[in-house]
Parts: structure tokens; C-alpha cells; sequence
């Protein structure tokens, strides 16, 4: 009777991995073009993420510095302007001070030198903010996919545990049920009951590190995945 529960715990379990395996979500040929489409959605949404958007942000100052410099040589250039009450509305015969206004060039002797070095640093530093912005894309990428992957993996295998645990959970009820018709022993129900439980633990387990990547895949992207996975 002991060999006879074993051989039917075994033969489930087998059959729930077969059907597993026929029915899974992490390699399934006929979803390759959905799952491309829900990937560059992730990476899009990823993308949306303050750590990029602060790189992001970074380029736009290093441009504007970069404006800045190029315009500093305004900064030589002053005018002014003379205006007095006799200016604006002069009585008849009163003395106007000429001119009314000025234009004043003051060139400093390092300004062109300044200028020039000033523009190829601003010019640097865009390039460096640029590469950083490449180089949080290509990380943040990276991650995102990795997540998913990991989404899909830890998904499979929870489908597959929880068939390989009704199994288990079947055969245990029908042991219980048989130990209660006298038709097995005390040990031999335990023993299926012990089995049942040890899928049911790594159920648990699974069902935990499942959910766990999910928070991680969602704290990226910034969105629940019900809702990337609605809208495919």
C-alpha cells in the first residue's frame, strides 16, 4: 500500500509538469510577438523613471550652458543712455548735454582665449551629460528586461507548482479518505499527507518570490503589471 501511494504521488507530479510544460507562458512560441510588444511597452514606461528623467534634465542644463557661453561675448558690449528731465522735456533755450547716448566696448585681453575655452568646456560637458543619458538608457534597458524575464520564469513556475500541488492535495484526500475506510495505515497516510505539505510549502515559496519580482518589475516602470497586461 506504501508503494502504491508513492507510485501515484509520482505519476501525478509527472503529470502535472507535462501539462506544465505544454501549457507554459515562458516559452511559448505562439506569444513571442505579444511578449515583444509588452517589452518595448516595459522599456517605454521604464523610460518615464526619475533616474532618467533627472539625466534627461542634466543634458538640457549642459545645452543651456553651452548657449550661454556662446552669448558671452554680449556681456563686452554696454550702453547707456542720458535722460534728464531737461533730456525728456527741454524748455526752450535750455543747454542739451549730447550725445543722448553711449555705446561702450570694453574688451578684457584673455576674453577671446576666456571665451573659447569656456565654449569647448560647455560643449564637454554636453557630451558627458549625453553619455550618461546613453548610459542610464542602456542600464535602465537592461534592468527592466532582466525583471521581465525573471516576471516570466517565476509566473511558469507557480503555474506549474500549483498543478503539481492539486495533485498532491488530491491524492492526499483520497489516502485520507482510505485511512478512514481501514484500507491504509496510520503511516502511510502521514506519509502522504508529508508530501502534500512539502508542495504546498514550495507554492508558498514560489507564490512569495512571484510576487516579490512583480513589486520589483512594477517599481521600474511605475505602473501595476494588471495594467501593462490590460492594455496589449
Amino acid at each position: 500500500m506504501n508503494r502504491k501511494i508513492y507510485l501515484t504521488l509520482l505519476v501525478s507530479c509527472i503529470a502535472g509538469i507535462l501539462h506544465a510544460q505544454n501549457v507554459g507562458t515562458y516559452h511559448k512560441a505562439a506569444d513571442s510577438l505579444r511578449t515583444g510588444d509588452i517589452r518595448e511597452r516595459l522599456i517605454q514606461l521604464a523610460m518615464q523613471n526619475p533616474e532618467f528623467e533627472i539625466a534627461d534634465r542634466r543634458l538640457n542644463i549642459t545645452e543651456y550652458q553651452l548657449n550661454k557661453a556662446k552669448g558671452d561675448w554680449l556681456g563686452a558690449v554696454q550702453g547707456s543712455i542720458n535722460l534728464n528731465e531737461i533730456t525728456l522735456t527741454p524748455a526752450k533755450g535750455a543747454q542739451i548735454f549730447y550725445p543722448l547716448w553711449n555705446i561702450t566696448l570694453a574688451v578684457p585681453l584673455n576674453f577671446y582665449t576666456e571665451k573659447k575655452n569656456n565654449i569647448r568646456v560647455a560643449k564637454e560637458n554636453v557630451l558627458i551629460a549625453t553619455a550618461e543619458k546613453n548610459e542610464k538608457y542602456r542600464r535602465i534597458r537592461t534592468l527592466v528586461l532582466s525583471k521581465y524575464e525573471d516576471y516570466l520564469m517565476n509566473k511558469e513556475k507557480l503555474e506549474m507548482q500549483s498543478r503539481v500541488t492539486q495533485d498532491a492535495y488530491q491524492t492526499y484526500k483520497q489516502s485520507e479518505r482510505d485511512f478512514e475506510d481501514n484500507l491504509i495505515t496510520n503511516d502511510n497516510y502521514t506519509k502522504a499527507y508529508a508530501l502534500y505539505k512539502e508542495q504546498y510549502d514550495k507554492q508558498l515559496e514560489i507564490t512569495r518570490n512571484f510576487r516579490v519580482i512583480t513589486y520589483e518589475l512594477e517599481e521600474i516602470i511605475g505602473v501595476s503589471m494588471e495594467e501593462v497586461l490590460r492594455k496589449r
